[in-house]
């Protein structure tokens, strides 16, 4: 009787094959739609047994697919969710945005203007890209010299870009302790979970001049590649993390990434990486930092500050506290043992500020001595003195003069 009930209440309209059935057509709908985003994701993977199987798999479903076109829809359904606001991909986002006219161009003028987008987008690689790896980083590095002062009315425009090093723990605090500033500019342009040994899983070289937009930074502060210490793929051979080929190859990424920064004219803060908590993983940070510094000593629009300096202990290794002359402990990183916490970056960003936004200089005092011989002028007369009649005023002069 109960169970009569129950199922009066509550019907079953589907039995568990129709279930099923609903549940294959979602799959195979998604795979049909998703196979373009299921190869990347494989192709993003790092290299290992996983991508070994996943990445061809995916591959051959998305050739099997390709005569149905479905990438065209997948490109225009993502387009247009980004037109809606549901997209975090800046390089969508940016295509998205409704874009001015475009001048009337001949064909030979269209081709230049792609050519140069195309040039601008891949900078010519630098003497720095082939330049002889340095054999260690030097501790001793402090901030460049102090920038001019900033015009009235012309706030300085400062990029902060990089992955999560910038994102979490030095972004934070100085959006903060600059929010009052109103001779900065701060832009945005940085993005957790990226690096620059996987382009194909996000390419900075696009993502980038998206993220700033029509800006033009005076200064660009990076902190990036806590996520690079992983081999990748390059025209289908996998390079093993610090191979010589390894290297080489994202030794030209890091260049290709700060010639870009510096493009506009901008002056480039590259802040090294602070030691890490795990030594294999400190030993792989230790490598890129070697790389990048290779690499920023090279351009001569570029600087190296070195963090280890700042939260690093006296030798220039890990160190998660700091004790205060008042007896306060700060937590200088962040748990994981790899980003800074909020007063780990407020021992750097103080610093950084007063070098983007300087004091104006003030106004030198004349204490130069007088002159050999020079006489010296005589006190202004006060108004009481001054309206004193002349023969008294020379009375009293000629009296001065007998007492000396």
């Amino acid at each position: 009787m109960t169970e009569r009930i129950r199922r009066r209440a509550y019907p079953v309209t589907h039995s568990a094959t129709e279930m099923f059935l609903l549940f294959a057509v979602f799959l195979s709908a998604a795979l049909l739609l998703e196979s373009e985003g299921l190869a990347h994701w494989a192709e993003g993977l790092e290299p290992g047994p996983l991508r070994t199987v996943a990445a061809p798999a995916t591959q051959a479903i998305q050739q099997y697919l390709a005569p149905l076109n479905l990438s065209t829809l997948r490109a225009g359904t993502l387009l247009n969710l980004a037109r809606v606001g549901w997209s975090d991909d800046p390089a969508l986002i940016a295509r998205a945005m409704p874009q001015p006219p475009a001048p009337k161009t001949t064909c030979v003028a269209a081709a230049a203007g792609s050519a140069a987008t195309l040039a601008a987008a891949s900078p010519a690689p630098t003497a720095a890209a082939t330049a002889p790896l340095v054999a260690e980083v030097p501790r001793a590095i402090q901030l460049p010299p102090s920038l001019p002062p900033v015009v009235a009315g012309k706030p300085r425009v400062v990029a902060l870009a990089g992955d999560s090093m910038m994102a979490v723990g030095l972004s934070a605090q100085f959006l903060r302790e600059a929010a009052g500033d109103k001779n900065l500019r701060i832009v945005k342009a940085f993005r957790s979970g990226t690096g620059l040994a996987r382009p194909e899983v996000f390419n900075w070289m696009q993502q980038y001049p998206a993220m700033i937009g029509a800006e033009k930074p005076d200064i660009v502060l990076v902190a990036i590649g806590a996520n690079d210490g992983q081999g990748f793929v390059v025209d289908g051979k996998v390079l093993p993390y610090g191979s010589d080929r390894w290297r080489q190859v994202y030794q030209q990424r890091v260049d290709s990434y700060l010639s870009m920064l510096e493009a506009s004219g901008a002056q480039v803060l590259w802040m090294g990486l602070p030691p890490m908590r795990i030594p294999v993983y400190n030993e792989k940070i230790e490598t890129i930092n070697r790389i990048d510094y290779t690499v920023v000593s090279q351009h001569p629009r570029a600087a190296w500050l070195n963090l280890s300096a700042v939260v690093g202990d006296s030798s220039g290794g890990f160190r998660e506290f700091e004790t205060t002359p008042g007896g306060k402990q700060l937590r200088l990183r962040a748990t994981d043992g790899i980003h800074l916490s909020d007063e780990g970056a407020g021992l750097l960003t103080p610093q950084l500020l007063r070098w983007l936004d300087p004091p104006p200089p003030a106004p030198a005092a004349n204490t130069a001595p007088p002159a050999a011989g020079a006489e010296k002028e005589p006190p202004a007369a006060t108004p009481r003195e001054a309206a004193k009649p002349a023969h008294v005023k020379a009375s009293a002069k000629r009296a001065r003069k007998h007492r000396k």
